[in-house]
């Protein structure tokens, strides 16, 4: 008897484009100078400074943004887009 993994369709070349462009996506939008600055404003005084004066991220702020990106990535496998 088949295992459920084997009679799943395995992605197809545009699928794999297509998820390389959503995580790209979320890539840029997540690590650029707005965005640090941005979070940094909202959540600076809860976990610490995230961005410099330009926009540069901090070791925490790399970290948070990091794990962000993980679980969206994450969540976007679920929603089979």
């Amino acid at each position: 008897m088949p295992h459920k993994e084997d009679t799943k369709k395995s992605p197809q070349s545009a699928d794999k484009w297509r998820y390389t462009l959503y995580t790209t996506f979320v890539l840029l939008a997540l690590f650029n100078p707005w965005t640090y600055k941005l979070v940094d404003s909202l959540l600076s005084g809860f976990v610490g400074q995230i961005a410099g004066k330009y926009g540069c991220p901090t070791t925490v702020g790399f970290v948070l943004h990091a794990i962000i990106f993980t679980l969206i990535i994450r969540y976007m496998m679920d929603l089979h887009i």
